[in-house]
């Protein structure tokens, strides 16, 4: 009986679940903008991240009650399992692992990359592989899981080719990607985070834990 409510839970409440583009979830973006001025610096990382190699270090950290959060761009990470869409031809830094050490393709799994170390210290901030991310792109909203670390510690803003399809972004690992605003709000703690690694690849499973986090923000953080 608990699977089959829990199928109905998540068929009525995230409706994003069926659409490649859109919101998932109950909670539209808007929502989540007065929220964010909430956010309290995280010192050590102000101005300490760059969107782009060449570009200058903009992008800083910022706490809230039970998530991170940071605004960059979004580049195409399509590392992880070889498939038509993902390969050496498609992406000529394509690399067939993911830090999650899991079978994972990334043009079917939405996932998001963190910097390796510091500034970052993602584990210090109750950050770990598996945490699930609530991701904003103009009016949209999409869940995705932290799969991969950028060996660069200074370069933020990436996800996989299907996260970008959730929020109709040019998932092409060459050409893709948008050099818009794109928010990343990562939950921490066990709660906000899928520990069991078969269930990485389980997005149905990754929006249920985010928009419960996401309730739990909105609830903690509101007022003036």
């Amino acid at each position: 009986m608990c699977r089959i409510l829990n199928f109905l839970y998540l068929l009525f409440l995230l409706p994003g679940l069926s659409s490649h583009a859109g919101t998932e979830g109950d909670i539209p973006a808007a929502q989540f903008a007065p929220v964010l001025k909430h956010g309290v610096l995280i010192k050590e990382t102000e101005n300490k991240f760059r969107m782009d190699a060449e570009k200058p270090k903009t992008v800083s950290m910022y706490s809230l009650t039970n998530a991170i959060f940071w605004t960059a761009d979004m580049d195409i990470d399509c590392d992880g399992r070889e498939t038509r869409a993902c390969n050496k031809k498609t992406d000529p830094w394509f690399q067939n692992q993911l830090s999650c050490g899991t079978d994972i393709a990334a043009d079917e799994t939405p996932y998001f990359v963190i910097p390796i170390g510091k500034p970052a210290n993602a584990k210090k901030r109750g950050i770990e592989i598996g945490q699930v991310a609530a991701i904003l792109y103009k009016n949209q909203v999409a869940y995705a899981v932290f799969l991969d670390e950028c060996g660069d510690p200074t370069l933020i803003g990436e996800a996989s080719c299907a996260t970008a399809k959730l929020l109709g972004v040019d998932p092409d690992p060459k050409t893709g990607g948008t050099d818009e605003p794109v928010t990343y709000i990562v939950f921490k703690g066990s709660s906000g985070r899928i520990t069991d690694p078969k269930d990485y690849a389980n997005h149905p499973r990754a929006v249920e834990i985010g928009v419960k986090c996401a309730h739990e923000l909105l609830a903690a953080q509101s007022g003036p």
